[in-house]
């Protein structure tokens, strides 16, 4: 029995290095064409700026806040030439430039372009490649009230092309995404977020009845639907530097509550109901981010459609990993093979946390 747990400790030690919803060097970017110009706004952490301009001697380390001010020449440098942006194949020409480090510890740059007037627009994250296999740069490319794209680039796919028409200038003339786009995008949000369906995992593993799974499923609904509806409007804000790690917490401390009080008891299991209502307000804040990205509430548009219809895909895409979840669960539970598999879901659960949480503290 020892040997099996320790197993699996191994295995979810091993498998935590590549499940990232929201990679440890994970780097925003939102670019918007003015009428007279393209703007490009970055942040990215200290640390990963470090990583992606610098070659320091010695052995790698965490940057530190007076890092930016003796390596501000190579870091603006490498901002500059970060992407390589071109309309019809001919290279923009960069006018206007800025960096800063904000109250949190991440590099802000900002950086002014000709504007685009030839279709395709390319964005090429040529900085991708100094950094690790898993890292990603989040793109959104947005018009005057107009909505172009958005992608997720990782050094082995990191250009991101899209036609550029009259509409990314003329305001008003073509809509944000519909209600069905962002229901798309709210389904895949949660399919892609290791770390919110291991959060889910690990609230269900231990359950044995469907009232106990409505009931903490919809207080996991119901928290997040509210931090996703403050952050979205700008209410309740705390930077992704602190949100991720919370996050990682919150999966390490479900798995120790399974392993410290067990299966489901018999009767109401009210701490497990406070449990996903109180980290359900974590999980909300990092779905937020999603809708942040497209630049909702800053563009005069109304928010109720598209905070429905991404929360509404949250769930969607939730109740079907939940539904194929239990179905395998119980099933299992049934042959009597696996009498302990719970409690070792949960081991690996808090395991696998407990990475992520030192890895997005060190990030």
């Amino acid at each position: 029995m020892r040997a099996l747990a320790a197993l699996v400790l191994g295995v979810a030690l091993f498998c935590s290095g590549s499940a990232w919803a929201h990679d440890p060097f994970e780097i925003t970017t939102d670019a918007h064409v003015h009428a007279r110009e393209l703007d490009v706004h970055t942040t990215m952490s200290l640390l990963t700026a470090e990583r992606a301009c610098l070659t320091l001697p010695g052995p790698p380390r965490r940057a530190e806040l007076a890092d930016f001010e003796a390596f501000r020449s190579q870091l603006e440098a490498c901002a500059r030439s970060y992407y390589r942006i071109t309309s019809g194949g001919e290279a923009l020409a960069l006018h206007g430039f800025g960096m800063e480090l904000t109250v949190e510890g991440d590099v802000d740059t900002r950086l002014a372009y000709e504007r685009p007037h030839k279709t395709p627009l390319v964005f090429e994250a040529r900085g991708l490649q100094k950094l690790a296999p898993r890292a990603g740069v989040v793109i959104t490319v947005t018009g005057e009230r107009t909505f172009l794209g958005q992608k997720l680039l990782r050094p082995d796919d990191s250009a991101f092309e899209l036609p550029i028409t009259d509409q990314a200038e003329a305001p008003g003339t073509a809509p944000l995404p519909s209600f069905a786009r962002f229901l798309e995008l709210g389904v895949e949000h949660i399919l892609t977020g290791a770390d919110h369906l291991l959060f889910l995992f690990g609230l269900l593993v231990v359950c044995r009845r469907m009232k106990t799974v409505a009931i903490v499923v919809t207080c996991f609904t119901v928290a997040h639907s509210v931090t996703l509806a403050l952050a979205t409007l700008n209410v309740l804000t705390l930077p992704s530097r602190v949100v991720e790690p919370l996050i990682a917490a919150t999966i390490v401390l479900v798995g120790f509550e399974n392993l410290y009080r067990g299966e489901e008891p018999a009767g109401p299991w009210p701490t497990r109901w406070c449990a996903a209502f109180g980290f359900g307000l974590i999980h909300g804040l990092g779905f937020a981010s999603a809708l942040q990205a497209l630049g909702l509430g800053a563009q005069g548009t109304s928010l109720t459609g598209p905070l429905v219809a991404f929360n509404l895909g949250v769930e969607l895409g939730q109740l079907s990993i939940a539904a194929l979840l239990l179905a395998a669960l119980w099933s299992l539970r049934k042959t009597g093979k696996l009498p302990r598999l719970p409690m070792f879901a949960s081991l690996a659960v808090s395991a696998i946390g407990l990475v992520w949480f030192v890895q997005r503290i060190r990030a």
